[in-house]
């Protein structure tokens, strides 16, 4: 919501922006089936093979696959940078892929045409579908369950996961996503047990900042393919057409349009912020003094940030995205000069003082809250929630419980992280998410995109046209 400083008629600009803004359908999750010529097999170094099917029960299931799970190792989970084992917050089995540990024999994602529909839906903006890397096998029994987390973000390139659910029989253990109290879940035990072809696998693709939890599997045996998705390394400079565009994304523009060619609305000029849908990691491109946004960095963004942007640079208008800092342990927020660098973000510690943490970031400028920046928002500024929606009490102090009747809109720009206070699958020493805003430079009225329009001249021929029509 725009500050208190800004005119009434500026409020009601904003406003119609702001909804033109919401009615972007922007998917933050995808899925869907994929039925294998043959069942999907799982290959280990000593030529031993394990062939993942339906039984016609869980007991069956659990005893079909024990010399699967008696390779398996228990599954840890991540608290900021430590890697922990707890059941009261993950009680899983896994193999790890890395090493070629094992491999997948009757299932490529690329030959499936899975990466491909993951581009169309989660980011058809980029010509090329994601790369899989295979990241490990899970298996949850009666008991297993993880609590909401996000996924420890695995260099810049990572984009999300893709969770394959193989056919194996299981009860209960939904998975579900949440992304600003927006839900979605699959409910696969059920289409397992009673889909026609005993092969069919599912799945679904995230992006790595959505929170998701495995609800507690009642029996039988929850099998998981894991990979990371990593953006295409040879994405083309200039990027493919791009697929028709949407009329709410047209809505966007012209609600812009309408603010630019207001005289009264920020007369002098200043800096739209729209507060980012989705928490960013470390990006190179992104690791150095901010510039303007191009048609390739552009195309990193997430969901709905991609298309606000992309609207304004449509305009004409020069975007940045601008990582904002705001922890738990201080009443203060940071508006940073770059998103942290591997060496800066190493010195962030448990709990730091306001000073110790402008040492270590490349601070712009800070504020009591997000608010008091010289900047106009579009949304609700970014501020802390002290009780993060995707932490569900689970006990031991672990995390705070939340109140799930909430609306989304009360969660929608609740900065729900810290360097060391949130869920992963692993500990991170690399990577870590910061919360971002989109700047949309606005130049005065009458310069740039701003410039008074003259009407056209009237051309000769219809000025000579218009002596006969006189004459006459």
């Amino acid at each position: 919501m725009a500050s208190g400083k800004n005119t009434s008629h500026e409020r009601k600009l904003l406003e119609s922006l702001r909804h033109a803004v919401h009615g972007i359908t922007a998917p933050f999750a995808c899925g869907g089936t994929f039925v294998p010529k043959h069942p999907v097999t799982i290959c280990f170094p000593d030529k031993t093979q394990i062939t993942v099917s339906r039984a016609k029960n869980t007991y069956e299931q659990e005893q079909l696959l024990r010399p699967l799970v008696a390779r398996c190792k228990p599954a840890p989970f991540g608290k900021g940078r430590k890697t922990k084992y707890d059941r009261a917050v993950r009680d899983a089995l896994q193999i790890k892929a890395e090493g070629g540990a094992f491999s997948v024999l009757h299932f490529d994602p690329a030959e499936a045409g899975i990466l491909e529909q993951i581009r169309r839906e989660l980011t058809p903006q980029v010509p090329d579908a994601p790369i899989a890397e295979l990241y490990n096998l899970n298996v949850y029994a009666a008991g297993g369950h993880f609590v909401p987390h996000k996924d420890t973000p695995r260099g810049g390139d990572m984009l999300g996961t893709l969770v394959v659910c193989l056919p194996s029989q299981f009860s209960n253990g939904a998975f579900v996503l949440k992304h600003h109290g927006v839900f979605q879940t699959y409910d696969w035990e059920r289409v397992i047990r009673e889909q026609a072809e005993p092969t069919r696998i599912h799945w679904a693709a995230f992006f790595g900042d959505v929170d998701h939890q495995i609800k507690e599997v009642w029996g039988g045996l929850r099998v998981t393919l894991t990979y990371l998705l990593r953006r295409a390394p040879n994405v083309r400079s200039e990027a493919a057409p791009a697929e028709a565009p949407a009329p709410l994304n047209s809505l966007v523009r012209q609600k812009l349009r309408d603010l630019l060619d207001d005289r009264r609305f920020l007369a002098s000029g200043g800096t739209l912020a729209f507060p980012c849908s989705h928490l960013y990691h470390q990006d190179a491109r992104f690791q150095r003094k901010q510039k303007s946004l191009s048609r390739q960095t552009v195309s990193s963004l997430k969901g709905r940030d991609h298309d606000v942007a992309a609207a304004a640079m449509a305009e004409g208008l020069e975007v940045t995205l601008c990582p904002y800092m705001i922890e738990n342990c201080a009443d203060e927020t940071w508006q940073l000069e770059h998103f942290p660098t591997p060496r800066e973000q190493a010195a962030l510690g448990y709990q730091m003082e306001p000073e110790d943490i402008e040492s270590a970031l490349a601070v712009r400028d800070s504020a009591e809250d997000a608010g008091g920046f010289d900047v106009t928002w579009v949304d609700p500024a970014p501020h802390f929630n002290w009780a993060p929606t995707m932490y569900p009490g689970i006990g031991k102090g672990l995390a705070r419980a939340a109140d799930p009747d909430l609306p989304a809109l009360a969660h929608l720009h609740s900065c729900e992280y810290s360097a060391t206070g949130y869920f992963g699958n692993e500990g991170g020493d690399i990577d870590l998410y910061v919360y971002a805003a989109l700047h949309v430079a606005i130049p005065p009225y009458g310069e740039g995109t701003r410039a008074v329009r003259s009407p056209k001249p009237a051309s000769a021929h219809s000025s000579a046209s218009g002596k006969r029509r006189r004459r006459r």
